[in-house]
């Protein structure tokens, strides 16, 4: 079972207990949502919607909106004008709706057979790193220089700590000082 159909059957399991088979009509198959997910969609409400699309009957507006709440039509546009997903002619369903009816096209063929393979790339290259590659030493990051390159110097600094905090830097005293202006 690849990663891409372990993630439909865990995303959208919860959804397609609850599906109602009448008024949404058949659930999408995992090969149409992994279809979907190919064409670089992530499991959600926009993917089913688009897979729901693919299925010989299509979809209404009205079926998006009752299986996932809400129109998700953006990224089934995106797609179709990318030349991903090409609109096939339906009739208007028994309610008069416009029915959504997609299917994918060779280029759509050509990105899902792409992921599918950088897919198969990851998990070999995960499973190759994970046996030969040995743990990784935590590194420890430098200190980081303050944002206004202004340094403080610390409060034991010989410099500082011999200095008569009333006395001025410059050896003027008190008296010698100018009146503060009121």
């Amino acid at each position: 079972m690849s990663n891409i159909e372990t993630n439909a059957a865990t995303h959208y399991g919860p959804l397609f207990k609850n599906w109602q088979l009448k008024t949404l009509g058949p659930k999408p198959t995992a090969d149409q949502l992994a279809s979907v997910h190919g064409l670089g969609c992530r499991p959600g409400k926009q993917a089913l919607a688009i897979a729901m699309s693919t299925r010989d009957c299509g979809v209404t507006g009205s079926q998006i909106v009752m299986a996932c709440g809400a129109p998700q039509l953006n990224k089934m546009r995106g797609l179709v004008a990318d030349a991903l997903l090409r609109e096939l002619p339906a009739p208007l369903a028994e309610n008069g709706h416009k029915v959504y009816r997609n299917e994918v096209t060779a280029k759509g063929k050509q990105r899902i057979e792409r992921v599918a393979k950088a897919d198969a790339a990851k998990v070999a290259a995960g499973t190759a790193e994970t046996e030969k590659a040995p743990k990784a030493k935590a590194v420890k990051k430098p200190a980081r220089k303050p944002r206004n390159g202004h340094t403080v110097p610390p409060v034991n600094d010989p410099a500082i700590a011999d200095r008569d905090p009333v006395t001025p830097v410059d050896g003027a005293t008190a008296d010698q000082l100018p009146a503060p202006q009121l």
